[in-house]
């Protein structure tokens, strides 16, 4: 812009001089022949008065030659014939006729005439005064013309307009370095300002620019200097808001996602990605949600918006297959105007899980409390109603009576050490400093009866003594339940390992049987309540069906990992690490 300025005005002002250079030698030029011409007739005034009577009655030229050599004119005396009488020029020979001269056709017509034109005499262009002299009668008697080169006046001029270039120039050289000064020094604040804006405009807020000014460009500075400040506090809070939605939206566990009118997606948080399947490298803000992921649940979502935009919605859809979501949408208004719709994804598949699970457990708990109840109910009025008084039936239906409610008695404090389990804040649990090698091996003391009735052996592959801080009651009962399905769920004569190990402040216990193994298919499912893999053949074995998810609570509680490896013939075997000390 400084650039720009600067050639205009400079070429503004060379234009400007320039004319007025050119005006001034054009008005001078003419006020120069208009001097000379007045001079020329005043001297012919003088000749006529004074030089020419005394010239006409004697004949003498001397006066005349005396005032032509001392003014530098050429004088021409005719006769009103057209003949010259008298010459100032000396060496021009015999002149012609000069009659029909227009200065002297002029004259003759009693008129002073000024001409200007080329002189085949002289061979130079003239400027001529024609003057006529009257008699007493106001005749025309002779024609005095006095004459001048033109060049002659070129030489004064050609002086004039250098003088004029010379002035010309040195103005504009002197202006434009003026101008060039006022103009840095003016449009120095504007530059300063330029700059203060454009790092404002590429954020780099909070900054002040000290310029102490009265007038507009003090105003402007002023001006940019609040709106520094005021962006610089807008953004600061924005930002901050910005990071408090973003923290917020995050951690989320319930997908989020904001789309326009169009269905083009505004923002959309991680868990959003997960729900969606979209990789989190994948850019799609901007992108329409249909073109991100059709599937039917979305399609399903889109023909709510259509149906209903302003209608606040909330809905169940299965995604995946195996996912299940609670969908809530509400619109975004601005301007009592709907610009865009929040849609929310609640995964409610673990709760719709656990409601089955609990529909299951209470299912299972109530099969499973009925069948002895029924046994022992059904026994005792088989002995009311028939009177049975034989000593070995009474004896045989006493033992089913007691097998069955010893069964229940089981069952019932299964259930109590489950709900323990799953309630850790329900009752005081002790941590004490075990040494879980001796604790095996009272275990095994424990266990013996049922290994020897199966020709088994119990085997412990411990190092070294092993410390773990734990609650005794929960790590006997854990280690009990592995280690007496191990035993139930093998062959005779088989052996039953337990491998103690420790590293990094991590205890790991293995507990292997080479038994009749787990399908694949069955892995997973084991640690659920009243899951059996052989329904029969657990209900033959005593089991209740709750020992491993018994096992499975007292590894979580402790902040421990359970993993299982088994092969359908030839074993399982359970692998459990737990850290070595408590918090």
């Amino acid at each position: 812009m400084k650039k720009r300025l600067s050639i205009s005005l400079t070429v503004i002002i060379i234009v400007s001089i320039t004319i007025c250079g050119l005006f001034t030698t054009i008005s001078y030029r003419q006020s120069y022949y208009a001097d000379t011409e007045n001079n020329i007739k005043k001297s012919s005034n003088y000749i006529m008065n004074y030089l020419l009577p005394d010239f006409l009655e004697t004949g003498n030229k001397k006066n005349l030659d005396n005032f032509a050599q001392s003014t530098n004119v050429r004088m021409t005396i005719i006769d009103t014939q057209g003949d010259v009488i008298y010459e100032s020029v000396q060496g021009l020979g015999a002149l012609e006729n000069h009659k029909n001269r227009p200065e002297i056709h002029g004259a003759m017509a009693g008129q002073q005439t000024t001409e200007v034109r080329f002189s085949n005499t002289i061979k130079d262009e003239m400027i001529y005064v024609a003057t006529p002299y009257f008699d007493e009668d106001k005749e025309v008697k002779a024609v005095l013309r006095i004459s001048m080169p033109v060049n002659a006046m070129d030489d004064a001029m050609f002086e004039m307009i250098n003088n004029i270039i010379f002035v010309i120039l040195t103005t504009i050289m002197a202006t434009t370095l003026l101008i060039n000064y006022f103009i840095n020094r003016e449009m120095k604040p504007l530059e300063e300002a330029s700059v203060f804006a454009r790092e404002i405009a590429s954020g780099k807020y909070g900054q002040q620019l000290t310029m102490i000014r009265e007038d507009q460009i003090g105003e402007l500075v002023e001006s940019l200097n609040q709106m520094s400040i005021q962006l610089d506090n807008s953004f600061t809070e924005m930002n901050q808001k910005n990071a408090e939605l973003t923290a917020i939206l995050s951690n989320m566990n319930h997908g989020v996602i904001a789309i326009d009118k169009k269905n083009h997606i505004v923002h959309l948080n991680e868990a959003a990605r997960k729900v969606l399947r979209i990789p989190r490298n994948e850019h799609v803000i901007g992108h329409n949600i249909l073109e991100v992921y059709r599937e039917s649940f979305i399609l399903e979502l889109m023909n709510y918006l259509e149906n209903d935009p302003s209608e606040k919605l909330s809905f169940e859809s299965r995604i995946h297959s195996n996912q299940i979501l609670r969908v809530y949408i509400n619109h975004i208004e601005e301007n009592n105007s709907i610009n865009g719709h929040i849609i929310i994804f609640e995964d409610i598949t673990l709760l719709k899980n656990l409601e089955k699970m609990r529909r299951d457990f209470v299912a299972n708990v109530s099969h499973e409390l009925k069948t002895p109840i029924t046994t022992i109910k059904g026994f005792i009025e088989t002995i009311q109603v028939n009177h049975i008084t034989d000593p070995k039936t009474l004896e045989r239906f006493y033992s089913i009576i007691y097998e069955e409610s010893d069964r229940l008695s089981r069952l019932v404090s299964d259930i109590l050490v489950l709900s323990q389990l799953e309630n850790k804040g329900g009752f005081e649990r002790r941590f004490e400093l075990l040494h879980i090698d001796m604790e095996i091996k009272q275990i095994f003391d424990i266990l013996k009866l049922s290994a020897e009735a199966k020709s088994m052996a119990l085997e412990l592959n411990s190092q070294e003594s092993i410390e773990l801080e734990f609650v005794a009651d929960e790590f006997r009962q854990m280690m009990i339940n592995l280690i007496d399905n191990a035993i139930k769920y093998s062959e005779p004569a088989n052996r039953v390992e337990v491998t103690l190990s420790e590293q990094d402040e991590v205890v790991t216990i293995q507990v292997r049987d080479h038994g009749y193994g787990i399908p694949e298919k069955d892995v997973d499912r084991i640690f659920e309540r009243f899951y059996r893999v052989d329904k029969s053949r657990s209900k033959e074995k005593g089991g209740t069906g709750l020992g491993l998810a018994i096992v499975k609570h007292i590894v979580h509680n402790n902040r421990g990992t359970i993993a299982v490896s088994s092969q359908v013939g030839e074993g399982t075997e359970f692998k459990i690490s737990l850290p070595k000390f408590k918090d």
